[in-house]
């Protein structure tokens, strides 16, 4: 056996050893980062679930003040009327109004009356709510309308409930001097509730009973998710290839009555580990590429660029620079095992790469999500204030898309958005403009280095790409189409993201008010 040969074959066997340990720290890498990335992507998708809850809770509440700036209802609470409550107060007037249970209490904490929709009429309310729940209710201390008992959740036997309170005013906010104090509604959180979380995650999601002795397993999550229905700790468990996360929701008092349980695939999880099957193969090859070489150049000169190859890729690995390229020099073996190396590197970068593009999308448009919306937003507002440019945002709210929902079902309804999604790249025709899905049937278009004259031309281009797609509505608007509301403001010396995003939503909040399939500003 040559000297070449035996030197051939003690680099390969340390080669292997070296490339094992390191696709084994590759490995555990790689894991890692994977496994971070689908845990963010995770813990946004239950943050998203627990706002959509939060804006049920507070429709509620807004439901509410009509009910709690009533003259009438004041007056029968302190003079009963026979007539009122027949036409105002009946089981099915409170059904009609989305409430399951209606009831005031007077100013010392006493019951003045109650009404239960037909569903809620077999549930014992309001005795079969916990007590901590009643003491909630009766001892209130509501004195303005600017006080009230928070809204959240509570439970009644087998039903999860979404309770608020508000201080019985007057027409014109007056605080009463005497009788009652505070009235209540109540809505069962069913499966129409479900539906309309659903349409703002792509998070599988279950809503699970829970004692007040009852705890959830998993690992405690460092994170702060804000919600009307309590405080975390968010809890992670991996289940196979998906990872549960576990929020516990509680009532008005405080106490666990259900946990949400989110599931989300591990998606990064299944991209590592295709990816390292893709590292050993290459290591494979790369290191029989190695051996060859070493039979063929001097062993000095192979041992020195090796070490200072071994050097660069610990660097890459240490500052996980995937971008980043090892040297190459001359035209041999070891160059080509450069080039491999290389090449191994660029296949991590796209796969990172693509990954990280996967959370900032939105799957079914292909369209920007809410992360990689907000993450532009900053970056544009923060390169319009350097250059002294002008940046508009358009926001773009689906008319009547529930009932398209509901008239034509989900798979024809997910056709819509795309279609949709489709209108709004046509009209971002530049590379520094974004289209967006933020979330159900709501879309922007973010537009830098653009004047409101430019913005309104963009909306002009938009409707009209919306009435040539000519998307059939039967159960929508008297055109028979679908059509956009849409939102438009610009940047004014005052704004940061957020209150440039509030302008804009309020704008279309304007359109939607003025009759819907126009634009406001």
């Amino acid at each position: 056996m040559g000297l070449r040969l035996k030197v051939a074959l003690w680099v390969l066997l340390l080669y292997l050893i070296g490339g094992g340990f390191s696709l084994l720290l590759l490995r555990d890498q790689l894991r890692t980062s994977y496994g971070e990335l689908d845990r963010e992507a995770a813990v946004e998708q239950l943050g998203q679930l627990l706002q959509a809850l939060d804006e049920q809770l507070l429709q509620l509440d807004l439901g509410l003040r009509a009910w709690s700036h009533w003259d009438e209802l004041h007056r029968h609470v302190l003079h009963p009327d026979a007539a009122f409550a027949a036409r105002n107060l009946s089981p099915q007037t409170v059904a009609a109004a989305g409430v399951s249970w209606l009831a005031v209490h007077r100013a010392d904490g006493s019951l003045a009356l109650q009404v239960s929709a037909p569903e809620a009429a077999s549930w014992g309310l309001p005795e079969s709510l916990t007590p901590g729940v009643l003491r909630q209710l009766e001892q209130a201390k509501l004195q303005g309308s600017s006080r009230s008992l928070p809204c959240g959740l509570a439970r009644s036997g087998a039903q999860l409930l979404m309770l608020c309170q508000r201080a019985l005013l007057g027409s014109a906010g007056q605080v009463p001097t005497h009788g009652a104090a505070a009235v209540t509604i109540a809505a069962r959180l069913d499966a129409r509730i479900s539906h309309k979380l659903n349409s703002h995650s792509a998070m599988r999601f279950l809503l699970e009973p829970l004692g007040s002795t009852q705890g959830l397993r998993g690992e405690a999550l460092a994170v702060d998710l804000p919600s009307l229905s309590g405080q975390g700790p968010v809890r992670l468990q991996e289940q196979g290839d998906e990872l549960q996360l576990s929020w516990p929701l509680r009532d008005i008092s405080g106490v666990p009555v259900a946990a949400l349980q989110g599931y989300w695939p591990r998606q990064g999880l299944a991209l590592a580990e295709a990816l390292l099957g893709r590292v050993g193969a290459l290591v494979l090859g790369l290191a029989a590429t190695l051996a060859l070489g070493l039979m063929l150049v001097p062993n000095r000169l192979v041992i020195v660029r090796l070490e200072k190859l071994g050097r660069e890729l610990r660097e890459i690995r240490q500052s996980r620079d995937w971008a980043r390229r090892v040297s190459v020099q001359s035209d041999d073996e070891v160059t080509e095992l450069a080039k491999g190396t290389n090449d191994l590197l660029a296949i991590i970068a796209d796969q990172v790469q693509a990954l990280e593009a996967l959370t900032r999308s939105d799957p079914l448009t292909g369209l920007a999500n809410r992360r990689g919306f907000d993450e532009r937003l900053h970056q544009a507002l923060a390169q319009s204030r350097r250059d002294g440019r002008p940046l508009c945002l358009l926001l773009a709210d689906v008319d009547f898309f529930k009932r398209y929902n509901d008239h034509y079902g989900h798979q024809q309804g997910d056709q819509a958005l795309k279609t949709v999604a489709a209108c709004l790249s046509q009209s971002a025709r530049r590379p520094a403009d974004l289209a967006a899905r933020l979330g159900g049937e709501e879309f922007a278009l973010l537009l830098p280095d653009t004047d409101l004259p430019g913005a309104r031309h963009c909306a002009t281009a938009l409707q009209r790409a919306m009435r040539e797609a000519a998307v059939v509505h039967e159960a929508g608007p008297e055109s028979g189409v679908l059509g956009l509301s849409l939102g438009l403001a610009q940047l004014q010396p005052e704004d940061d993201a957020e209150r440039l995003y509030l302008r804009a939503d309020q704008a279309l909040y304007r359109a939607k008010q003025g009759g819907r399939n126009r634009l406001s500003e």
